[in-house]
């Protein structure tokens, strides 16, 4: 009698769990400790970790089903490492996402949910002094198995909604006002889908990558951001569904490949890693992950080696097994099964997070257990050495195309990941360490994140931003993330003035001065006609928006221009609330 393969590998994970299980003794030191957080427990669930009240420590987000049946939504402050249930309510769904996000750039983490629940719909809940505010948007329902994300698709600064699920997927853009608007943009039509965001061709702007049941088949796709259209590619015979899809560049070559699990085209439980060619072409490496389905895959780099790790949790399969493992990463395309003796789970949810700020990746894990119980338990990670953090990157630069300021800076660096593998963070501002116009889901004073992601960048060092508000300074700096997710300091704050003829843009409430002499060698002089006589904050700046001069001064007063090159520049000068704006022309 023929044994198919799949009944093989079945077998195959059986024994090694009954061995596991029979044997107490770990054939490797154990790595990771339940520390008994006493988290409601919950399966058919979603998890994120997310510092969300701003204490510079991560909380955590659960949404499922409890042994009870009942579906919840729940918020843990994290006090010390200790975790304690919030009096925060959402509406509680199941078989869905729950996504952190700075969606208004206000400095603190807004909530973007969907899935089963009793309302029929998706919800954002607005984050206002650690307090959440439902703003009811109008973005229908995608019931189970449905998945949303947070994504800025045309690079204005505020995050957009993708959502997929139940026979739709649809693209929100953000309005402002707590608006969110159907783009009407043409995807493919999922159900129990998957999906996430990535600048795939490192060319400034975020693809979409999804993947699910489209009725003729497990698909996966990305659609190729082209100034805010997009463009479809489909990858063949790499889809799955009722899982998770993220992309990581895992050999640190500085493009994204793809960690993908769930249900294949005949039903069976999948998970594989596609390392990334070029040229939209995807190997699979055949890792050895156990195929699995029911539950969710996630990169991060537990041992501080550098490189990205698997955590995966989920169904093998009819056999009935479940497991939730570590994969290390070996090098040469080989991960390595890290025996990590965490609870095997099936309808479950995964997540790295470093809760006790020791500078390594502990894990939430939420499920259904072989008892039948739902559970959820976060075990702390005393296996690895400590992570040295990233430099920040240099040599920030501006320029500017038609209504496009791009963005340009010098690759961070790490120790032990090279530059290409690296990721970054950008904040911009209209004031100092400002970042009312793209928000970094960072403190900005420690660079510590707030989210575990690898940054609103993704790889690429330049970042394309439009509807800039002109007559205006920008405030803006740069952070490196390294595989742990951990971020470096912001760069040196650097600062650019927008204009429409990207030099300088007369305000219409301006009124002329006079500058002389103009053009000037080593002093100038400002004469106001209207106001001669209150404080003059001025401020000088190169044709590429580089900030180069800053003096406090008065009418009729001399100011020493003697350490600024021979060039053309415009200058920018405020008295009490009107601005004033003038060309220089220094020889």
């Amino acid at each position: 009698m023929k044994i198919s393969i799949f009944y093989r590998l079945c077998i195959t994970w059986l024994i090694l769990f009954v061995l596991n299980f029979s044997n107490p003794i770990s054939i490797s030191a154990q790595a990771f400790v339940d520390i008994n957080a006493g988290i409601t427990g919950v399966s058919n669930s979603s998890v994120t970790w997310g510092d969300y009240d701003n204490d510079m420590d991560m909380d955590i987000l659960i949404s499922g089903e409890t042994a009870s049946g009942s579906i919840v939504t729940k918020l843990y402050n994290n006090d010390s490492s200790i975790f304690t249930e919030s009096n925060i309510e959402f509406a509680g769904l199941k078989n869905g996402s729950v996504k952190w996000g700075d969606y208004d750039n206000d400095g603190d983490l807004d909530l973007l949910t969907t899935g089963n629940n009793t309302e029929n719909r998706s919800f954002i809940y607005k984050n206002e002094l650690n307090t959440f505010t439902d703003i009811f948007p109008d973005m229908g329902y995608y019931g189970a198995y449905s998945s949303a994300s947070w994504g800025d698709y045309d690079n204005d600064g505020d995050l957009d909604v993708f959502i997929t699920g139940s026979w739709s997927s649809k693209l929100f853009r953000n309005e402002g006002n707590d608006s969110f608007i159907d783009t009407e943009q043409e995807f493919s039509i999922m159900t129990s889908s998957r999906t996430t965001w990535g600048d795939l061709d490192n060319d400034g702007d975020m693809d979409i990558l999804l993947t699910g049941d489209t009725g003729g088949g497990m698909k996966l796709f990305c659609y190729i951001n082209n100034n805010g259209q997009f463009e479809e590619v489909e990858y063949a015979n790499m889809g799955l569904s009722s899982g998770s899809v993220e992309w990581g560049d895992y050999d640190s070559d500085g493009d994204l490949d793809i960690l993908i699990m769930g249900f294949n085209d005949y039903i069976e439980p999948s998970a594989n890693i596609y390392r990334n060619d070029g040229n939209h072409v995807f190997t699979n490496i055949y890792a050895s992950l156990a195929p699995t389905a029911m539950g969710n895959a996630t990169w991060g780099d537990y041992d501080n080696d550098g490189d990205l790790d698997v955590l995966l949790s989920g169904r093998l399969g009819g056999c009935g097994v479940f497991i939730t493992s570590v994969y290390e990463n070996m090098g040469g395309d080989f991960f390595n099964d890290a025996i990590a003796e965490l609870p095997n789970a099936e309808r479950s949810s995964v997540a790295w997070g470093d809760y006790d700020n020791d500078s390594d990746l502990d894990i939430i894990v939420t499920g259904i257990s072989y008892s039948g119980s739902s559970f959820t338990s976060i075990y702390r990670n005393d296996v690895s050495l400590p992570n040295l953090l990233p430099d920040p990157p240099q040599n920030l630069s501006v320029s500017f195309e038609d209504e496009l300021v791009i963005l340009h800076w010098d690759k961070g660096f790490d120790p032990q990941i090279p530059q290409d593998g690296l990721y970054y963070n950008i904040r911009i501002g209209t004031s100092s360490a400002g970042n009312d116009n793209l928000s970094p889901m960072a403190h900005i004073e420690s660079g510590y994140r707030k989210v575990y992601e690898f940054g609103n960048m993704s790889q690429s060092n330049l970042w394309k931003i439009t509807g800039l508000e002109p007559g205006h300074a920008y405030y803006w700096s740069v952070q490196t993330i390294d595989n742990t997710y951990a971020a470096s300091e912001f760069s040196e704050e650097h600062t650019f003035y927008y204009s429409l003829t990207n030099t300088y843009d007369q305000p219409k409430n301006a009124t002329r001065i006079l500058v002389y002499p103009n053009p000037a060698q080593d002093q100038i002089i400002f004469s106001l006609p209207d106001d001669g006589h209150g404080n003059i904050f001025l401020n000088i700046y190169s044709l590429k928006g580089e900030h180069v001069f800053q003096k406090k001064t008065k009418s009729g007063e001399q100011i020493d221009i003697s350490s600024i090159e021979k060039g053309i520049y415009f200058l920018k000068a405020q008295i009490e609330n009107k601005l004033f704006t003038e060309r220089l022309v220094i020889k």
